[in-house]
């Protein structure tokens, strides 16, 4: 029985890592063959839905289709991380690349997504399998939920503002992006009924607060991103008392003079130009 447990774990792990990889490859190929000087808008979210429904199907082809009803959450979360991370990209990165530095710059990003996606998809993993029977490393699972939710919300603040969206359309998609962010961790970490729908609440207004805050203050979307999450680490903390380091008092007064650094800075910037 260990010996087919552990064939299965093999090649489950062997099927992770192919779709992984296939996603940064796809996303390396697509980029470098990129002939607009700038990207178009609705492709990169075109291909963003794509790599989301690749990731899907792909992890549920990976997991052999053994899944159960809250394994789909798992699923959408590790998908909707690569088309934050899709979209984060080719707006981050929105003109072609032409000089060879940038050539191996992309080639290093690639090499980070892959370790993100493989990442994500081993948590997801790890979810699905202690549905059906508990495992210790449920808890690494969890930790890696957190990381990636801080980097989803990121990537989705600094993606809807670049796009330069209108206020009535930004605002309503950055509450949707921040409410399944938060909402799919604290799934992940076990918090349910009323409880789910009190606390991602309150994550909510904290986060959202801190990017209307900020979000008019300039055009440096690389700084106004970070507030958000900073806060919502913050929020996580409180709310969840999940801690990613033993020394979280210390962090926690890091991060909140972070968030007004990076809110006085961004401010500055706007009077300045």
């Amino acid at each position: 029985m260990n010996r087919v447990d552990n064939n299965t774990d093999r090649e489950k792990r062997t099927k992770l890592l192919l779709l992984a990889a296939f996603i940064a490859l796809a996303i390396f190929i697509n980029k470098i063959l990129q002939s607009q000087s700038q990207v178009i808008l609705w492709s990169v979210y075109v291909n963003a839905g794509i790599y989301f429904c690749i990731t899907f199907v792909g992890l549920l082809w990976a997991f052999d289709f053994q899944i159960k009803k809250k394994s789909l959450i798992f699923l959408f979360q590790s998908a909707l991380f690569v088309f934050s991370e899709a979209i984060f990209i080719e707006l981050f990165f929105f003109q072609k690349f032409n000089r060879i530095y940038e050539f191996f710059i992309l080639v290093l990003l690639m090499f980070l997504v892959f370790v993100g996606n493989y990442i994500s998809f081993l948590m997801a993993n790890v979810f699905n399998v202690d549905l059906f029977k508990k495992i210790p490393l449920v808890h690494v699972g969890r930790t890696s939920s957190y990381l990636l939710s801080l980097f989803m919300m990121y990537f989705f603040t600094f993606s809807l503002l670049v796009t330069g969206l209108p206020i009535y359309f930004l605002l309503p998609l950055i509450l949707l992006s921040y409410t399944l962010t938060i909402y799919m961790h604290y799934m992940n970490i076990g918090i349910e009924g009323v409880e789910i729908f009190r606390k991602t609440l309150l994550t909510l207004l904290i986060s959202f607060s801190l990017f209307l805050g900020v979000f008019l203050s300039g055009d440096v979307h690389e700084l106004i991103a970070v507030v958000p999450v900073v806060g919502y680490y913050l929020a996580v903390s409180l709310v969840s008392r999940e801690r990613l380091f033993n020394s979280s008092r210390i962090l926690d007064f890091v991060f909140g003079i972070i968030v007004f650094l990076v809110s006085f800075v961004s401010l500055l910037l706007n009077i300045i130009s």
